[in-house]
């Protein structure tokens, strides 16, 4: 089977994703071994690896696939999904990004403590996106 570029690309995105997800649940066992820095530099990493892909992938595939509708029907599942994807999507890097910039490759870790409720909602926000992303692959990758 040939695989054309729109599903190679949602693929290597898919597979990125998979190992942010690694990135991810690897940084909490971290963090329940006590290896805070080791924790924030994996969660660090998570993070720079993730916003590469959604400004090289996702920023453009959003882009083109709303570019070609002359208007947008939110009651379609799909454009739903989307929209729903993209808006957990944004919150959840834009939490990421002040997370790991408040902590700033810190040694102590009183400052991480305080914001472990923002860890925990960034985490969900983050899971939500990866699953909507799964089903949207799902979807997509059929049509191409």
């Amino acid at each position: 089977m040939h695989m054309s570029y729109y599903q190679l690309g949602a693929t290597v995105s898919l597979v990125i994703q998979i190992v942010v997800l690694f990135l991810l649940f690897g940084s909490i066992w971290l963090k329940g071994k006590k290896r805070y820095r080791q924790h924030g530099i994996m969660m660090f990493t998570a993070v720079v690896l993730h916003t590469i892909v959604i400004l090289a992938w996702m920023v453009p595939s959003f882009s083109t696939l709303f570019s070609h509708t002359s208007s947008i029907n939110l009651a379609d599942m799909i454009t739903l999904t989307i929209m729903i994807h993209t808006f957990t999507g944004i919150a959840a890097v834009i939490l990421g990004f002040w997370l790991v910039a408040s902590w700033r490759l810190q040694v102590d870790v009183k400052t991480c403590f305080a914001k472990k409720k923002a860890m925990r909602v960034t985490l969900a926000l983050w899971l939500i996106t990866l699953v909507l992303g799964i089903i949207l692959y799902l979807k997509f990758i059929q049509l191409f």
